[in-house]
């Protein structure tokens, strides 16, 4: 398979490390999850929707969500400008001084603390607009929002104050995807709590279930308006586990391309730190594939990438650019493309062994040098 790109200027250069998108499966994945959910469904495309692209993946999908979510003013901008025009919620804190921009595009602002309340009241005094708030409960996160003691004064005054919609409420699990449930279920009932002080204010839009919640607590989507799904869209896991529970079509998959091959005898050292050493004659090969495309050094000596179907294991560390690959016994070749994730649970398999969460391995993919190529 020969890969090509073309730069603005018209110079064609050979692909060298890039990541395929498939629109169809996001979209497919969406109707699989709004059918076992039956809610509302905003789609979280911050961080540049998991490093894959956010102007792309969210002027494709618009039309099969309810809502988007990103954590900046910026993104929700970018969006704006983008074209779309679904309603947009910064799920994360706002500084004062953004809230005029933010009103007068119609973004949604995630309010907690008096700071932002009185810029929201200020500006739509001062603009004759109306300004739609979700309102944050921290139910045990411990990162943004008003704890659930103080939240039914401060949603009553909120209410009050004219020119301020209370369209949503919300909280984060902290445990989502854990087995043991107590803590989640926890943060469930000082929810519940907040909500039933507040009832007779008829807020239309509550939602707390993110991807490992709508998997693992049931509750969290059965009982509220609206579910978060970032990571989910793309058919990657929490955990592996989750698969069962709602099978997806992975819509991502990693390549790389073989830059160098030689034979090298028995004791040969390779590569930074001279942590891996051949024990026998052995065929190495390069890849153009490195930690800066967002390929974690915590894999080195410890993950594989697939060759015509076949795994081929990463030998010695992984470094800035490059990647060095024993193929020994494989006719690999100058030029092959190596499969570095796909359809076999790798983001997750990645993240467990560096002891992080898949969201993270993928946002690190989404380094620039890692082109994006999207099947539409």
């Amino acid at each position: 398979m020969k890969w090509q790109e073309e730069t603005e200027k018209g110079i064609k250069m050979e692909k060298r490390a890039w990541i395929e998108i498939d629109i169809k499966k996001i979209v497919k994945n969406i109707g699989a999850i709004k059918k076992y959910t039956g809610r509302k469904f905003m789609a979280c495309v911050k961080g540049n929707c998991y490093g894959m692209g956010m102007r792309k993946i969210s002027s494709e999908i618009e039309k099969y969500v309810d809502y988007f979510g990103v954590a900046t003013t910026s993104e929700a901008i970018e969006l704006r400008e983008t074209g779309i025009k679904k309603p947009v919620l910064v799920m994360g804190p706002v500084l004062p001084g953004d809230v005029e921009t933010l009103i007068m595009n119609n973004i949604r602002i995630t309010l907690f603390n008096e700071e932002t309340l009185k810029a929201i009241e200020n500006t739509v005094k001062k603009r004759r607009k109306v300004a739609s708030v979700h309102i944050k409960i921290d139910t045990g996160l411990g990162r943004i929002g008003i704890t659930p003691e103080k939240a039914p004064e401060f949603i009553e005054k909120v209410s009050g104050i004219k020119g301020i919609e209370v369209e949503g409420i919300f909280s984060h699990f902290a445990t989502a995807g854990w087995r043991d449930r107590t803590y989640a279920k926890e943060q469930l009932k000082k929810f519940y709590y907040v909500l039933n002080s507040i009832k007779k204010l008829n807020i239309p839009v509550k939602h707390i279930a993110n991807s490992p919640g709508i998997l693992n607590i049931p509750e969290s989507y059965k009982n509220f308006d609206m579910i978060r799904i970032g990571l989910l869209l793309f058919g990657v896991y929490p955990e592996k586990y989750f698969y069962r529970k709602l099978p997806l079509e992975r819509a991502v998959r990693g390549f790389c391309r073989v830059f160098y091959v030689k034979s090298v005898p028995e004791g040969t050292f390779l590569s930074y730190g001279l942590t891996y050493k051949t024990n026998r004659k052995s065929s190495i090969v390069t890849a153009g594939i490195g930690y800066g495309d967002g390929l974690r050094r915590g894999l080195s000596n410890n993950f594989h990438f697939l060759w015509k179907g076949e795994k081929v294991k990463l030998a010695g560390n992984i470094c800035m650019d490059q990647t060095i690959i024993d193929v020994t016994g494989k006719d690999v070749r100058q030029g092959d493309t190596l499969q570095i994730f796909g359809d076999n649970f790798e983001i997750e398999e990645m993240a467990e062994k560096l002891k992080t969460v898949p969201q993270e391995v993928l946002c690190g993919f989404g380094s620039e040098r890692m082109e994006k190529v999207y099947k539409v």
